[in-house]
């Protein structure tokens, strides 16, 4: 083989490994949890958070007291009604620690507030717990506006 095939077929076996250790089935469902929230918020379909949270399942607003259990949380959600559109949630990290998982995600989204748009985006801290069923639950959730 020759210098440059040796470098370029190294190169393949390198990039490959990257997207093979890049496939992380936790990331994915993180992101498929954001899609569903994403669509709860901007579907005003509110009862799709209760799902998404754990019994105690805890929310802690800016500005705002804490919140606790699906219902609790549901509730907060939907006495914003639609003020809140086109909220979209991305993944920055995950980590995971046993049955626990603490993920950062960055969020954009669009408040509508006397009728008048305006662009707002932050950052959300999450504490996932593995439930006995092996569905992954939020049990804490912070966010805070940028």
């Amino acid at each position: 083989m020759t210098r440059i095939s040796l470098v370029s077929f190294a190169l393949i076996l390198i990039v490959s490994h990257a997207s093979q250790a890049s496939a992380d089935p936790l990331a994915d469902k993180v992101t498929s949890m954001n899609a569903q929230w994403d669509a709860a918020i901007n579907n005003a379909e509110f009862d799709a958070l209760l799902p998404l949270y754990t019994a105690d399942g805890r929310l802690m607003p800016p500005g705002a007291q804490p919140v606790t259990g699906p219902l609790a949380i549901r509730d907060f959600f939907a006495g914003r009604g639609r003020s809140v559109r086109n909220h979209k949630v991305e993944l920055v990290d995950v980590l995971p620690i046993g049955n626990y998982a603490y993920t950062t995600s960055h969020f954009t989204a669009t408040l509508m507030v006397n009728e008048k748009a305006a662009p707002i985006s932050g950052s959300t801290v999450r504490l996932l717990e593995r439930q006995p069923d092996g569905q992954w639950k939020i049990k804490s959730h912070i966010f805070v506006r940028e």
